[in-house]
């Protein structure tokens, strides 16, 4: 199980971190968390969980950070939010309005106020679910020096719920010129989306598909995007699968 949610992070996760000027910080169990990191937690239904993430500029100069938060699954009626740079933001913005200033060596906590650091939310629906929530931190200035992690709720629950009802995926050509084949087996029929993420985390495509149960073929295209490396994540309810694509 840990195998394959951790895998699926993989490919979610960019490793642009490799560079980053920053440092994070699990606060709840104080614990420095490394570039791409999942942390695991479990939630009770109808009830509010967060998480505390302390930043940390580690570079000689003073930078202002933005954080940006991907909802890549999100559990039916869940709400994901967060506070970080002395606000607290809705549901519907991803990208922080405010920016956090840090001089050399100063972690968010050392800033006066409240919500200084990052305080991640959900608020979890009538029924316990399976979320998948990566924030990525950025230099203001430089987006290419960042950091992130996930934070997979529930992790059992959607695996199992993975494993029951969405089957293996194929995806050729890989490499392709841009029209790609997704190949599915779905052992019930239900409403799917097909999304598309760049490298930098941003949804570059979305098509919805209608899935039977057995084989179903989707076909992909994705002409219009600059060749790079990109992520191609098959959702359905809670369940989603996940694909790296090469454009050449």
């Amino acid at each position: 199980m840990k195998n394959l949610i951790i895998h699926s992070i993989c490919f979610l996760s960019l490793s642009i971190g490799a560079q980053s000027s920053l440092e994070l910080y699990n606060l709840d169990n104080s614990t420095l968390l490394n570039p791409n990191a999942l942390i695991n937690v479990n939630t009770t239904a109808g009830t509010n969980i967060k998480v505390n993430v302390d930043i940390k500029n580690i570079s000689a100069n003073t930078n202002v950070y933005k954080v940006k938060r991907y909802d890549v699954v999100l559990n039916a009626e869940a709400l994901a939010y967060y506070c970080f740079a002395g606000s607290c933001y809705a549901p519907q913005t991803m990208l922080s309005p405010d920016a956090l200033t840090l001089t050399a060596g100063q972690l968010s906590s050392q800033i006066p106020g409240s919500f200084q650091t990052l305080i991640a939310d959900l608020d979890e629906g009538s029924v316990v679910g399976y979320s998948l929530i990566k924030y990525t931190f950025f230099n203001n200035a430089n987006p290419s020096d960042s950091l992130q992690f996930s934070i997979a709720y529930n992790a059992s629950v959607g695996f199992s719920e993975l494993k029951k009802n969405l089957g293996s995926v194929e995806l050729f050509p890989n490499p392709s010129e841009g029209n790609s084949t997704l190949l599915l087996t779905s052992q019930t029929a239900s409403n799917g989306k097909v999304m598309v993420y760049n490298a930098l985390g941003d949804l570059v495509s979305e098509q919805t598909a209608y899935l039977t149960q057995g084989k179903n073929k989707i076909q992909l295209n994705l002409q219009h995007l600059t060749h790079g490396v990109y992520l191609v994540s098959i959702t359905s309810g809670n369940q989603s699968l996940t694909k790296r694509l090469v454009i050449k």
